[in-house]
């Protein structure tokens, strides 16, 4: 792997799960802090988007697994930690600090070869 390559576990839930950096910044929002009832205005007060595009990333992640609505009947969403998920979004947060250009090209730049890709999903000893 070259040296300045994401680890393919990060650059594999890259793919699945972002679309763009501000969805990227959303996930590392609310995963900072997992007891705050985060809400689509609180969340837009830190991210500085709009609210109708805030809106619809907490609930794509909602949906995927991330989040969960307040069960209160209060309009907030809290970050649940799955175990899978919960240590390469920390790993992803701790890039995107330290080599933040390398995250912005693995949300946007497409693989360069999709038939190694598709053929490295059924390797069955990964590569790490």
């Amino acid at each position: 792997m070259a040296e300045d390559a994401l680890p393919s576990g990060l650059h594999d839930f890259i793919t699945r799960n972002i679309r763009s950096v501000e969805q990227l910044e959303i996930l590392l929002l609310v995963a900072r802090d997992r007891e705050t009832n985060w809400t689509v205005q609180s969340v837009y007060d830190v991210i500085l988007s709009t609210k109708p595009s805030v809106e619809q990333w907490l609930d794509a992640f909602t949906r995927a697994g991330f989040l969960e609505k307040d069960s209160t009947g209060a309009s907030g969403y809290r970050y649940l930690a799955a175990e899978g998920s919960a240590g390469l979004v920390k790993d992803l947060g701790l890039l995107y600090k330290t080599k933040p250009v390398r995250v912005i090209e693995a949300i946007y730049k497409p693989d360069r070869n999709p038939a190694q890709s598709f053929a490295d999903a059924f390797r069955l000893n990964p590569k790490e």
